[in-house]
């Protein structure tokens, strides 16, 4: 069914000469609620007629269900909670007690996204527990929600995805930023148009620097800013214009070109909203501790006309800010922690130790570790402590470590990853008791050989921004190693990398 015009459901046409044209603001929660279930009520008065033009004076027999997707911060100041919107609905009759052919769906805008997103992009990969960031852009605010995927997509069935964190980020409004900048175009670079009264003064100048000038063309900036963006719904023409006055008292007057609107104004808001989205995500007290795999970006804040030309410029426009944005090496947004000291690293979530045990008899053994040159640098006993690897709020390691065998041997590389709660951070390869409570890893060395080694190498590396151990042989024992066997095994720990300042 399509959408039904709402511009008017509530503008006076009393236009008689006794009418009160005098408006007034309130803040009273039972004037506001009044005017909700008021509105509701009109709404509903013209889906009802909707559906009889379009389905007859049967429709109400069959069944309707409504689907009700509202913004985060109309229902944050509005509405309060989903319960309370749901209820005006039953107060407003467009839900009714025990009515079996009238049900509804309440949901925040965009918290049910991700079967659309799977079927429009369906060549990304939506992995279990992977995380991904939803933008909605509005006029003065961007909702940022954290979703993570709790189901995959199934035959007959669609995947999953909950909001673990939502986040509103509060901007100027889109148009005054968009005219500030125009504005500031204008006054270094702009051509008068001069009236007949003003030609023959080839020394008049204005000042744009001026209140009176500046405010005269500030309050009609905005008006030819919507015009020149609906001339341009079907053809985009860049050389396109419209002449704006400079003052009240002549016809003086300079020319406003979608291309300054564009190239300056609106790249400008792109720009800046494109940083916003993207600093949330390095931001510690945002997402920082979250790596999400993918951003989608949603939102018209310039009320622009769907499909239009100049819509789909904004939007490809913001799509490549995006893109830059992503990928911009070396430059870092940041919103609110503008001056912390320090490089921002991925570093642990936790402490990682480890010890190795005999693959055959469990008993454990001691081990070395030496460097690339063969200085030994720790010697481990066989009395169950472990060696610490990698440390928590610290990056991980980008090179490996030797460890030696007295004697060739099939291993199991235990690593123990200490409890959250734990309150001391120990030091890189210092001893962790045997009995340090933890959840443990292991990794076999009898798929790296066919025949026992002696010298192993532990390495670390991210998959997908989650850490991965892996254990490597040190040498080979045989030519068939290196046809029938792996020359590593790996632990990938599914926990995400965390973001600090280092």
């Amino acid at each position: 069914m399509a959408n039904i015009e709402m511009d008017d459901l509530f503008a006076s046409k009393d236009e008689s000469c006794g009418s009160d044209s005098k408006l007034f603001t309130t803040c009273h929660p039972g004037y506001m609620y009044f005017f909700m279930l008021t509105y509701l009520h009109c709404l509903n008065k013209q889906i009802e007629e909707k559906l009889e033009s379009n389905f007859g004076k049967n429709w109400q027999a069959n069944k309707i269900w409504y689907g009700v997707s509202i913004d985060k911060n109309l229902s944050d100041n509005v509405f309060g909670t989903m319960k309370k919107l749901e209820k005006s609905f039953f107060a407003s009759g467009i839900l009714g007690k025990d009515d079996e052919l009238r049900k509804a769906k309440f949901c925040t805008r965009g918290e049910e996204i991700l079967p659309a997103l799977q079927n429009k992009y369906q060549h990304l990969d939506f992995r279990l527990k992977s995380y991904f960031v939803v933008a909605q852009i509005s006029s003065k605010h961007i909702q940022l929600s954290l979703h993570q995927v709790v189901k995959l997509a199934l035959p007959g069935e669609d995947p999953v995805s909950i909001i673990i964190q939502d986040e509103m980020i509060h901007i100027d409004d889109v148009y005054d930023t968009l005219c500030k900048s125009t504005m500031k175009s204008l006054q270094v670079n702009c051509q008068v148009d001069y009236c007949t009264t003003h030609k023959s003064q080839k020394d008049t100048q204005y000042d744009f620097q001026s209140l009176e000038i500046y405010n005269n063309i500030y309050r009609n900036l905005k008006p030819c800013v919507v015009e020149l963006f609906e001339k341009n719904k079907s053809n985009l023409n860049m050389d396109s214009k419209i002449q704006l006055d400079i003052n009240t008292k002549c016809g003086c007057s300079i020319s406003i070109f979608l291309r300054d609107i564009i190239e300056v104004g609106l790249m400008s808001v792109i720009e800046g909203i494109t940083t916003d989205i993207l600093a949330s995500l390095d931001n510690t007290e945002l997402f920082g501790n979250y790596v999400p795999n993918y951003i989608f970006v949603f939102g018209n804040p310039f009320n622009l006309a769907q499909g239009s030309k100049i819509h789909i410029a904004y939007t490809m426009l913001m799509q490549k800010a995006i893109d830059d944005g992503t990928f911009l090496s070396g430059k870092k947004p940041y919103i609110f922690d503008r001056f912390v000291t320090g490089t921002l690293c991925q570093v642990s979530s936790n402490t990682y130790g480890m010890r190795i045990s005999s693959f055959n008899t469990h008993d454990l053994w001691p081990f070395t570790r030496i460097n690339s040159d063969g200085d030994i640098k720790n010697t481990i006993a066989d009395d169950g402590s472990y060696l610490v690897l990698i440390q928590k709020g610290k990056p991980v390691p980008t090179k490996g470590f030797i460890i030696q065998i007295n004697e060739p041997e099939d291993i199991n590389l235990n690593i123990l990853q200490l409890e959250s709660s734990t309150s001391t951070v120990p030091d890189k390869y210092t001893l962790l008791h045997g009995d340090t409570p933890g959840f443990t890893f292991k990794i076999y060395s009898t798929l790296l050989t066919i025949r026992s080694l002696s010298t192993f190498v532990v390495e670390y590396e991210q998959i997908r921004n989650n850490l991965s151990i892996k254990l490597s042989r040190g040498c080979m024992r045989n030519i068939d190693d290196y046809i029938d066997n792996p020359y590593y095994e790996t632990e990938n720990i599914l926990e995400p990398l965390t973001l600090a300042y280092i």
